[in-house]
């Protein structure tokens, strides 16, 4: 297996605890709202698809292509792997951006502070995504990231934002990041 291949292995880590924090969202919705609700079934439902099944894809497609078996499906096992690059290169904002609306969601002011609860695992993700991606970017844009993610923490902290507003805010900026991801790749690889 090629060098790369090993630090994208690295990638897993924030939609594995994407799913764990949708799990974890589910819980808390049947403990809040009962056994069958809706929003715990759709919790539980995208920790499987985060936790589980992304993860099984990923290392398929890895897997497949380095050992050079299923011949009859390269192209698309290339398509998958270049995507799921894309999916976890970019992708890893958005995943951050709603990883960090569920646990606003979620907060609870007598389980802790804010500031331990919500801001510190945004911005340790945000600085792992960034310099896991950007490491040999040109321009400083991994400092560029970091910042992006300083700068949004202390803005939010600034206006003194409730978890509410937080979580809306940061769900809206991951299904922006998502479809403009998306639509960028797209772009991309149309041309190429």
């Amino acid at each position: 297996m090629e060098g790369y291949r090993y630090q994208q292995f690295a990638y897993l880590i924030v939609p594995v605890f994407l799913g764990i924090e949708f799990f974890v969202n589910g819980r808390y919705e049947r403990i809040r709202c009962g056994k069958g609700s809706a929003r715990a079934l759709v919790c539980d439902t995208f920790g499987f698809v985060f936790a589980g099944l992304i993860p099984l894809i990923f290392l398929f497609t890895i897997i497949s292509l380095e050992s050079h078996r299923s011949l009859l499906l390269l192209q698309v096992l290339h398509r998958m792997d270049r995507y799921g690059v894309m999916f976890f290169f970019l992708g890893a904002w958005w995943q951050v951006f709603l990883l960090t609306a569920l646990r606003a969601r979620r907060f609870d002011a007598q389980s802790g502070s804010l500031r331990t609860r919500v801001w510190l695992p945004y911005l340790v993700f945000g600085a792992f995504i960034s310099a896991l991606i950007l490491w040999v970017a040109p321009w400083n844009m991994m400092w560029f990231s970091v910042a992006w993610f300083l700068i949004s923490w202390g803005g939010m902290a600034a206006f003194n934002a409730s978890p509410r507003k937080i979580a809306k805010v940061f769900a809206i900026l991951a299904a922006i990041v998502f479809f403009a991801e998306n639509v960028l790749f797209i772009i991309l690889d149309s041309i190429v």
